[in-house]
């Protein structure tokens, strides 16, 4: 019984294989542990660490002295991925690999997921494995996963909540049809991990827009009339016709899941997001929300104070990109960089160690051509129940908002990409599904998981800190420095100067054009 939806469209679910099994196992095993190995070095504070590891130890250890605090951390970010990192330190103490272990989990769980839905979307063993190896070898992706910052937490539970509503659409595809919010365990977990994501930083609410968007665009393409042919009327009626159908199809779909959706993945995400602030705001929960003693009230007040810190910056940053350039790896981001004795008192004077957060230029640039590939096959088929939709989905809500969001706003680095990764990965292996099974295609798609291979190699040290000669170190940077790293002249200011000579009070004005904080002109990566 299938209530009347439109299922014979919707594509069958895969079978999974004992091979998929061991793909999965292996692919897992490798991606973690090239994440493992050396983590905990440096054994310094990296970049933002300074920040999350220390308020990861205060969490745990509530004390500003044992966690190298002066003042009581701000909240600039919710505090999901402070307390992941908490549970390292707990555990391990806090040191470098303390600090780091959860984000290891996190990405190693992460190319995991992205496995599974691979596997579902494309119903293919082979681009479930190059979309996940893809992803466990991707620069950008491997550095944040041994860094303890946030970002890495953000697409963990963003790919968790986009696999358990495509999970919750196989009852359509299965024809079970609707149901109330008890009998949607999928959804259910998708709000979870959607709050959670969210609960990382805000950014992570991409993602519960998304999981809203898809189910609704799938609940209402069950619903749908029969196709409108325009052969069988015109063109312009057909139109109208296609266009009504699909309004009357939401309107249906809001009709009968608007509770479940509401429910499930609006309330379930902003109750998750919540309770990660149990611990982390004083107040009493019984008090009445507008007065000071109020839990609710500082919760609030927190928020405030968070926004009015993300509206407030000014300041340029010298890592900084506009949100166009991400995918074209403009200006990479130096995590840690030391040379000769600056790294070693034994190290020779020409030894460079680095940690460079940026993308993989073989495999990013080709995402671009395969998602255009994926849109041009979605204007084609125009179906909601296959692959290329949810890629396009996927791809589209996690990065596109950034490109108004960064518009005069300092501060935004290209590592807030991370997100949109796995939906590269996943364009990438559809192609590869798409292209054929003769042997050149094969040949094409080995030749090109072993190029993403060989150039994740060819930057292992750059991403690990790993030490190298200077001229090896150069020949990574490849044409990326230069004169692509001459900075703009900077913001003409005047500064007054008071001294006292002899006893007398001089006053005088100087004129600077400091670009310090400026980013470089060109595609630099140093």
């Amino acid at each position: 019984m299938n209530d009347g939806l439109r299922t014979e469209t919707a594509p069958a679910n895969p079978s999974w294989t004992r091979l998929d099994t061991l793909a999965l196992i292996v692919i897992t095993t490798l991606g973690g542990a090239l994440r493992l190995v050396g983590v905990d070095r440096p054994h310094s504070i990296v970049f933002d660490e300074v920040y999350y590891a220390k308020e990861g130890c205060y969490y745990v250890k509530g004390s500003l002295g044992a966690c190298g605090l002066d003042v009581v951390p701000n909240e600039v970010h919710p505090p999901l991925g402070k307390w992941l990192i908490s549970v390292g330190v707990k555990t391990l103490g806090f040191d470098s690999l303390g600090w780091r272990i959860a984000a290891v989990v996190a990405g190693t769980v992460t190319v995991a997921l992205l496995y599974v839905l691979a596997k579902k979307l494309l119903r293919s063993t082979l681009g479930a494995t190059l979309a996940a190896g893809l992803l466990a070898v991707d620069f950008l992706h491997f550095v944040q996963s041994r860094i303890a910052m946030l970002d890495i937490f953000v697409p963990l539970f963003g790919v968790a909540s986009l696999l358990f509503v495509v999970l919750d659409r196989d009852r359509l595809v299965e024809g079970r049809g609707a149901g109330g919010p008890p009998k949607r365990p999928w959804r259910l977990a998708a709000g979870i991990a959607a709050g959670a994501a969210t609960a990382t930083k805000w950014s992570g609410a991409l993602f519960l827009l998304t999981a809203i968007l898809l189910t609704i665009a799938w609940e209402a393409a069950a619903r749908r009339d029969d196709a409108i042919t325009p052969t069988a009327i015109s063109r312009l009626a057909a139109l109208s016709r296609a266009v009504s159908s699909r309004l009357r199809a939401v309107g249906r779909a809001l009709k009968e899941e608007g509770v479940a959706i509401s429910l499930l993945l609006i309330l379930v995400p902003v109750l998750v997001y919540t309770l990660t602030y149990v611990g982390r705001i004083d107040g009493s929960v019984l008090a009445l929300p507008w007065t000071d003693d109020s839990w609710f009230r500082q919760f609030l007040n927190a928020h405030r104070n968070a926004a009015s810190t993300h509206l407030g910056l000014e300041a340029s940053h010298p890592y900084e990109s506009p949100a166009w350039s991400w995918l074209l790896l403009k200006r990479p981001v130096s995590y840690f960089y030391c040379a000769g004795v600056d790294c070693n008192p034994n190290a020779p004077n020409g030894e460079v160690r680095e940690i460079l957060a940026t993308g993989n230029p073989f495999v990013w640039w080709a995402s671009i051509i395969a998602l255009i590939y994926v849109g041009v096959r979605w204007v084609r088929r125009r179906s909601f129940w296959r692959p290329e939709g949810f890629i396009l989905a996927a791809f589209l809500l996690s990065y596109v908002p950034w490109l108004a969001l960064s518009r005069g706003r300092s501060a935004v680095f290209v590592f807030y990409l991370l997100p949109t990764v796995p939906f590269m990965s996943l364009a990438l292996a559809y192609v590869a599904t798409q292209i054929g099974r003769s042997w050149e295609a094969r040949t094409a798609v080995a030749l090109f998981a072993a190029g993403s291979i060989g150039l994740f190699s060819f930057y292992h040290p750059l991403l690990a800190g790993t030490a190298l000669p200077q001229g090896q170190w150069e020949d990574r940077i490849w044409v990326f420095k230069g004169e692509q790293c001459d900075k703009p002249k900077g913001a003409l200011s005047s500064t007054t100067v008071t001294t006292t000579v002899d006893g007398k009070v001089r006053t005088r004005a100087t004129t600077t054009r400091d670009n310090s904080s400026l980013p470089p002109k060109g595609w630099c990566w140093i």
